[in-house]
């Protein structure tokens, strides 16, 4: 016993050194205390490692251990390494939400798109049926729907795509030669100023076809017709100041129609066209108001006519006091 503790004792200082870390390791793997200076180590080298972490993440790097860019042992976790693109991001939500945005709208044009051409498709379809139809009742019928659909604001856009088509229709129309389609040409006559109303901004195009319409027809009773049109355009409108660009061609028109009419049933729908103007439009009527009361009064001293129109133009004289008032002079002359 004296022999083993003695050559112990006497045991080479590396054997002993090896024997004691390797002690040190076992007892620390056990949950034994290591020694002071082991702890100091440790703890320096926790404390650079962590002031180093501090200083990347203050430079724009990942923060303490890691941080969320990390694992412990300074990489990306599998999933962050896959998920390249954050759908959370504001740049991605952007986007996301603008092609969204770019598909609606497309989806919306191609809807718009396909109502347009279903309208016009059923405005082709009135147009052919009003000019193709044999039975009576139903071409009348027809022409009723398109009256119909030329007052709804939606159809707008239909109707100046087929502007053309719908005159030469509504022309058909007014220029029939059975009396017993009376009632159609009326309707059509009414189509055709509803059409003028509707497309204020056609209007200069459609009174000039009306008017050009009226001189070249031969017959009373389609002239007549035109200026029907010309009328419910005009009370259509009202005082809406709608037809105010082209009010003097209107006005123009109708006095170079009033003064080569010659049957009091043209005069008197040529005259109420114009007293819609002087009520509407004032100041466009003011200036051809003297050559306006001259012919009426030419018509009012006609002892050829009936007596009921003697008295209707007095009527018509009456009702342009204003203008009268307005023009004394010229007034008490003329009278």
């Amino acid at each position: 016993m004296r022999f083993l503790r003695t050559d112990s004792a006497s045991a080479d200082p590396d054997t002993l050194k090896y024997s004691s870390s390797r002690d040190r390791g076992v007892s620390s793997s056990y949950g034994l205390q290591p020694s002071n200076s082991a702890v100091v180590s440790r703890q320096r080298h926790d404390d650079t490692r962590g002031h180093a972490d501090i200083q990347n993440d203050e430079k724009g790097g990942y923060s303490v251990n890691g941080g969320s860019g990390e694992n412990t042992y300074g990489r990306k976790s599998l999933g962050q390494e896959l998920r390249i693109n954050n759908v959370t991001s504001p740049e991605f939500t952007s986007v996301q939400h603008g092609s969204r945005a770019l598909a609606t709208k497309d989806m919306r044009k191609s809807q718009e798109r396909s109502m347009s051409y279903s309208d016009e498709s059923r405005l082709s379809n009135l147009l052919r049926r009003i000019t193709r139809e044999d039975d009576r009742d139903r071409r009348l019928a027809t022409v009723k729907q398109l009256k119909e659909f030329i007052q709804q604001p939606e159809n707008k856009l239909v109707l100046v795509k087929q502007l053309d088509n719908i005159l030469a229709a509504v022309h058909d129309v007014l220029n029939e030669s059975s009396k017993l389609l009376q009632e159609l040409r009326q309707e059509g006559a009414c189509c055709l100023g509803l059409l003028c109303a509707s497309l204020s901004y056609e209007a200069e195009k459609i009174f000039k076809w009306i008017f050009s319409k009226f001189s070249s027809s031969a017959k009373d009773e389609v002239k007549l017709l035109y200026l029907c049109a010309t009328y419910r355009a005009l009370e259509t409108v009202g005082e809406k100041k709608a037809f105010s660009s082209v009010m003097q061609l209107v006005m123009t028109s109708l006095q170079s129609i009033l003064e080569n009419v010659d049957t009091p049933e043209l005069l008197c729908k040529c005259v109420k066209c114009i007293l819609l103007v002087a009520r509407c439009y004032p100041h466009i009527f003011s200036t051809n108001f003297r050559d306006t009361v001259d012919i009426l009064v030419g018509w009012h001293i006609d002892h050829t006519q009936k007596p009921s129109l003697t008295q209707q133009v007095s009527g018509w004289l009456q009702s342009l006091e204003p203008f009268w008032v307005a023009d004394l002079a010229f007034s008490t002359t003329l009278l």
